[in-house]
């Protein structure tokens, strides 16, 4: 377990042995995760974030990322259910706030109908099938999927926007990351998308600390962006 530092902030998921050999390590594990966050708005805030994964009384799991800045915040929250690694989504829930401009969205999923209903201004439904994430829990997935393949692409079918979308991530190769908690050598995801969008998603995953993401950036296409850094971790 590393310490937590008396550090500075934050922000919005990594290999140190060997990316040849596959890994038996169990990804699913309560943790939380202190970060630094820089926001890039046109001028540079700083911030701090925390990612958390804890498990329930009744046996569900429950992730979490929580983001502020001066001007900025973002919250997201996943509720799980995992069987042998599988994650299930049970409700997600999302709130940022970039200066005057807000955005909130509630995902309920009823895997006993078949639907889930997403809900913003308004409510609407729509038929969902397994395997299916969520914005967040597919974090998690990449992380325990990437422990036994490092390598490759992979693919996720997820509920975003009232419809359900694929999410490609592609391995990059590896790379060393350097930051105030120590060096660490990392696999280095990109999250592939459609020739039409210029937002770019980047995540070191360190091997090291459990495949834990020790660095997410992501960079919109108007110039703006979003990186976290791990500060430390329990």
């Amino acid at each position: 377990m590393l310490k937590r530092h008396n550090m500075i902030f934050i922000i919005a998921l990594l290999m140190g042995s060997s990316t040849q050999a596959y890994s038996n390590t169990n990804i699913i594990q309560p943790f939380t995760a202190y970060y630094s966050s820089t926001w890039n708005l046109g001028l540079t805030i700083t911030g701090e974030a925390t990612r958390q994964l804890t498990q329930l009384d009744n046996g569900q799991w429950q992730l979490s990322l929580d983001a502020k800045a001066m001007m900025a915040s973002l919250q997201e929250q996943s509720l799980l259910a995992i069987d042998d690694e599988q994650i299930l989504p049970q409700a997600y829930n999302y709130k940022r706030k970039v200066l005057s401009r807000k955005k909130q969205l509630a995902i309920d999923f009823d895997w006993q109908t078949g639907k889930a209903t997403t809900t913003t201004s308004n409510s609407w439904s729509m038929p969902i099938v397994a395997p299916l994430q969520d914005k967040l829990s597919v974090q998690l997935q990449l992380r325990t999927d990437l422990s036994q393949r490092p390598y490759g692409r992979f693919a996720y079918k997820v509920a975003a926007g009232g419809q359900v979308e694929t999410f490609n991530y592609e391995v990059k190769g590896t790379e060393k990351v350097k930051l105030l908690l120590g060096d660490f050598d990392t696999i280095k995801v990109e999250r592939l998308r459609n020739g039409t969008s210029d937002r770019e998603t980047l995540i070191w995953f360190a091997p090291s600390l459990n495949y834990q993401a020790v660095r997410i950036q992501q960079v919109e296409p108007d110039g703006k962006s979003y990186q976290l850094d791990l500060q430390s971790l329990e």
